[in-house]
């Protein structure tokens, strides 16, 4: 019985570390952004605009991408881009909000939680989506927030 509460223990504390993070930096595009350093990142597309980066169990997705906002209303447009293509998948929206520098769509899909956000500046649009399981939920508004906090947007 020791065994087991020395065991629980163990793992509430392993719980309670911080997450620990790696930086991207987009060549291209040159923006920053933090992703938990255990993810791994995937390889660039040939256009070399962002990248995807999975969980060990590739269950937690970050999908990070920047893009040139050619016209003055570049955001909205992509906002409804956005919306349409959570919409098709089924998406429940839980957050659906502009900010004073781009948007945050948030919802659920088939029992996964998505976080949207879009940034312009100087008419560049960097753009990254987190989704998980709703049960990592907890852990996740962290680091979202840690996220949202370290993004440096293209200039």
């Amino acid at each position: 019985m020791n065994k087991l509460l020395l065991l629980s223990s163990g793992l509430a504390l392993i719980n309670l570390a911080p997450p620990t993070y790696k930086t991207y930096h987009n060549q291209r595009f040159g923006y920053y952004i933090d992703y938990l350093a255990d993810m791994k990142p995937q390889p660039e597309p040939e256009n070399g605009d962002g990248r995807r980066f999975l969980s060990p169990d590739g269950q937690t997705v970050l999908i990070v991408f920047a893009g040139y906002a050619a016209e003055d209303d570049g955001l909205n447009k992509r906002r409804q881009v956005a919306r349409e293509d959570w919409q098709e998948k089924h998406a429940t929206f839980t957050l659906d909000q502009t900010t004073r520098t781009g948007y945050v769509l948030s919802g659920k899909v088939k029992g996964r939680i998505f976080y949207e956000r879009t940034v312009i500046k100087n008419y560049m649009l960097t753009v990254f989506i987190w989704q998980y399981p709703a049960a990592r939920k907890a852990a996740m508004d962290a680091v979202i927030q840690h996220t949202i906090q370290t993004l440096q947007p293209s200039v």
